[in-house]
C-alpha cells in the first residue's frame, strides 16, 4: 500500500516543483525593469571629478590608441571603459538608447553631444591620465600652433579603432562632467519648419553646436549666434560666409579653427542662421 501510494505522490512533487520553478522565473521576469525614455525635463549628470576626489576612477588600464586626433600620433593612457562609468553611476543601462543622447561638458565650455547607442558599441574609455606624460606631469604637453598649450586635464574621451576623421564620434577633452538626456530635446527649438534651411541646421548643429549657441541651447566656448542679436543683424554677409570657411583669415589667434567648411556649406548654415533670426527667445 505504501509503495502504491509513493507512486501516487511522485508526479504531484514534480508537478510542484515545476510550478515553483515556473513562478520563480515568472517573477524575475517581471522584475526586470524595461527600458525607459528620459523626459524633456529630465538629465542624468555624472560630476567626474566628484569620482575622482571619492577614488572611484583608480582602476585603470592601459589602452593604445593609434591615431590620436589631439597629440597627432600613437599614445597610450590609462583609462577606463566609458560604458562602465555610464552603466555604474547613471541609469544609461536602463534607458532607450536609440532616445537617449550623452552630452560631454568641458571645462572651457565645449559642449559635444552624440548618440548614446553609438557611443555603447564603441569602444570609447575614460583616459585619466597620460601613460607617455613626464614623471612629475599627469598629462603630455600639447601646443597649438600659435603656441598656446592645450589644457586636456583632467579627463579625455578616446576609442579605440575609430578614425579621428569620423565627426561622429567625439573627442573631448578637459572633460568634467558627462550628461545623458532625451536624444530629441531641443528640436522644437531649433529644427527649422522650412525646407530651404534645413540642411544648414544639419550642418550647424555637426559642426558649430559643439561651440556655439543658439537661443542659449549649445556650447559655451565660442559666441552665442542668435540671442539678444543674430550674428546675421551685425556681420555683412558675405564677410560671415568667408570667416566661417577661413576664421584665421579674420582675426590674428583666434580661437575658432577651420573646419574645413565648403562655401556651399557656409552658405547653407547661413541661411539657417538667417531663419533662426526670426525665431528668437521671447
Amino acid at each position: 500500500m505504501k509503495k502504491v501510494f509513493l507512486i501516487l505522490l511522485l508526479p504531484l512533487i514534480y508537478l510542484s516543483c515545476n510550478q515553483s520553478e515556473s513562478s520563480e522565473n515568472d517573477s524575475l521576469q517581471v522584475a526586470k525593469p524595461e527600458p525607459i525614455l528620459l523626459s524633456s525635463t529630465d538629465s542624468v549628470s555624472i560630476d567626474l571629478l566628484e569620482l575622482k576626489e571619492k577614488g572611484l576612477l583608480e582602476k585603470t588600464q592601459v589602452i593604445l590608441i593609434n591615431e590620436d586626433p589631439v597629440y597627432l600620433k600613437k599614445k597610450r593612457f590609462n583609462a577606463i571603459s566609458l560604458k562602465e562609468i555610464l552603466e555604474k553611476y547613471s541609469s544609461a543601462k536602463n534607458q532607450n538608447a536609440a532616445e537617449t543622447k550623452v552630452v560631454f561638458e568641458c571645462e572651457d565650455g565645449y559642449k559635444p553631444e552624440m548618440p548614446l547607442d553609438k557611443l555603447l558599441s564603441s569602444k570609447a574609455y575614460l583616459a585619466v591620465s597620460d601613460v607617455d606624460a613626464p614623471k612629475d606631469k599627469e598629462w603630455e604637453v600639447v601646443k597649438k600652433q600659435n603656441g598656446d598649450e592645450i589644457k586636456m586635464e583632467p579627463f579625455y574621451i578616446v576609442y579605440e579603432g575609430i578614425s579621428p576623421t569620423d565627426i561622429d564620434y567625439k573627442w573631448p577633452y578637459n572633460l568634467v562632467k558627462i550628461h545623458l538626456a532625451p536624444l530629441h530635446e531641443n528640436d522644437a527649438a531649433l529644427v527649422p519648419k522650412v525646407e530651404t534651411a534645413k540642411a544648414g541646421y544639419e550642418l550647424y548643429k555637426s559642426r558649430c553646436q559643439t561651440c556655439h549657441s543658439i537661443n542659449k541651447i549649445g556650447g559655451k566656448m565660442g559666441p552665442e549666434l542668435n540671442f539678444p542679436k543674430s550674428v546675421t543683424e551685425y556681420w555683412n554677409i558675405e564677410d560671415l560666409k568667408a570667416f566661417i570657411q577661413k576664421p584665421e583669415s579674420y582675426r590674428n589667434e583666434v580661437k575658432m579653427p577651420n573646419l574645413g567648411i565648403k562655401p556651399k556649406e557656409a552658405e547653407e548654415i547661413v541661411k539657417y542662421l538667417e531663419y533662426m533670426s526670426k525665431n528668437k527667445i521671447d
